[in-house]
């Protein structure tokens, strides 16, 4: 009798166990932070988003792989790129990462994270126009760039502000897509456009790149300036990616060297 009535309590012990706890070392559930990511939704290789509705390119890949490293979840939203970080500051996106250059204009209102790649602004025109970079360089041209860009910016500063180009030869358009159209069409006699993105963009059409404006940019991640724990977040967990064999694989993806 006492052996049965010690068996049923040692059953009895173990079912109410296993009703109150889970696995042994099992970790209790916790909440990943949610973070709003901004991009370009055509800028290839770095972001674009396709006809299925789902984003993809380098700076996607990037974003998703330091998020897992992190702990951290991130989902993806097109902001128009002359309106980028604006939605930043006001806090439609928490993150803008997107072939994001870093300039002193977007450095007096945002943080930007390290830079993780430098690209050249690269300049195209029709095959067989006989354009010259001395051309672009002198005003002879009608330019096109996108709207929000660095490139814009060089533009401005470089020939309309010194009367090299007068303003109305600038054609601002609100996206790469729409700005290689108009120098398919002979809207503009060139774009200026970063050279990866710009490489992508002619591919397949009749146009050709002829050079650049001389001008490095870096890429790196922007975040409001109220956000330094997001900022250090980012920072670490690109340092700890562009350490791993993965980066360089992700490049050799997308074709950036």
């Amino acid at each position: 009798m006492k052996a049965i009535l010690l068996l049923s309590l040692l059953l009895a012990l173990g079912l109410a166990a296993g009703c109150t706890t889970g696995p042994i070392g099992a970790a209790p559930h916790e909440t990943r932070p949610h973070y709003v990511v901004g991009v370009d939704a055509d800028f290839s290789p770095f972001t674009s988003l396709g006809d299925d509705g789902n984003f993809s390119g380098f700076d996607i890949d990037a974003a998703r792989a330091v998020a897992e490293r992190e702990g951290i979840n991130v989902t993806f939203v097109a902001v128009p790129w002359d309106a980028a970080i604006d939605r930043l500051e006001d806090g439609q996106v928490d993150i803008v990462w997107s072939g994001t250059t870093v300039s002193p204009e977007r450095s007096a209102k945002v943080n930007f994270s390290r830079p993780y790649y430098f690209v050249e602004q690269s300049i195209a025109v029709r095959a067989g126009s006989g354009f010259t970079v001395q051309d672009l360089l002198s005003g002879r041209l009608r330019i096109g760039a996108q709207a929000g860009s660095t490139e814009a910016e060089w533009v401005s500063t470089n020939l309309i502000a010194p009367g090299i180009l007068p303003a109305g030869n600038l054609t601002l358009c609100p996206d790469v897509g729409t700005l290689t159209a108009a120098l398919v069409n002979g809207s503009v006699d060139a774009t200026l456009v970063q050279a990866p993105a710009q490489a992508d963009a002619i591919e397949g059409r009749p146009l050709v790149i002829i050079g650049t404006t001389g001008t490095q940019d870096a890429y790196a991640v922007a975040v409001r300036k109220t956000d330094p724990a997001l900022l250090a977040t980012v920072d670490h967990g690109l340092a700890r990616l562009m350490e791993d064999p993965a980066w360089q694989e992700m490049k050799a993806r997308y074709g950036l060297v």
